[in-house]
């Protein structure tokens, strides 16, 4: 199995600033992230990710389609504003997904499982939005500019995802984080090799330690 902090790096990287973050500081906005996500899992712990959504009056659209823009199969989207919150599930990525979720000897996830995930993704991403406490704000800025007497800096966003990852593994008891399963459906469509995903992985795991 493959670490959280080692998988949460694979989602920092993805951040416009990344290249901004100091590499002693890796560490520190991975495992602030993780606890985050961790301990707002403990407070939902033991429901069901529908119940929930029933509770919070959350609305979920099924869509048979998948959604592609820009070449990229979106698997659930959330609209939100004060009144109301609508996650949207497009079942065609979802299911194309699951086909591809089995790597070695992991077995594919089912098409219920990765419905669950993505719905406690968004879960998390809905009490971000309507206590208006992000992850991102709550963590340190990165420096983007130093001048004599002024500095400019900016929030690190995908923290966020992060913690929304961490969120949906303890909430759901996976083993991993499940942006794991992004990678696996990568290697399996042929849009990622098997031999950059591992040596993808080693070399975070030697910059971690």
């Amino acid at each position: 199995m493959i670490k959280d902090e080692v998988l949460a790096l694979c989602e920092l990287t993805n951040d416009l600033l990344y290249h901004k973050i100091p590499k002693e500081k890796l560490i520190y906005y991975i495992e602030e992230s993780l606890k985050i996500g961790r301990l707002v899992a403990k407070s939902y712990k033991g429901k069901e990710i529908q119940k929930l959504y029933e509770e919070h009056k959350i609305e979920v659209e099924y869509i048979k389609e998948s959604q592609k823009k820009y070449g990229v199969s979106f698997r659930a989207q959330v609209e939100m504003d004060k009144k109301h919150t609508k996650v949207i599930l497009y079942e065609g990525s979802i299911r194309e997904l699951t086909q591809n979720s089995g790597y070695e000897v992991r077995k594919p996830i089912s098409y219920e499982k990765a419905l669950s995930i993505h719905l406690a993704h968004e879960f998390f991403h809905y009490l971000e939005y309507s206590k208006e406490e992000f992850v991102s704000d709550k963590l340190e800025a990165v420096e983007m500019m130093k001048l004599p007497f002024f500095t400019r800096k900016a929030q690190i966003n995908r923290c966020s995802e992060i913690a929304a990852h961490a969120f949906a593994k303890e909430l759901l008891c996976l083993q991993e984080l499940p942006n794991i399963y992004d990678y696996y459906y990568l290697i399996n469509s042929g849009k990622m090799k098997k031999s950059d995903f591992d040596e993808m992985i080693t070399r975070f795991e030697v910059l971690l330690n």
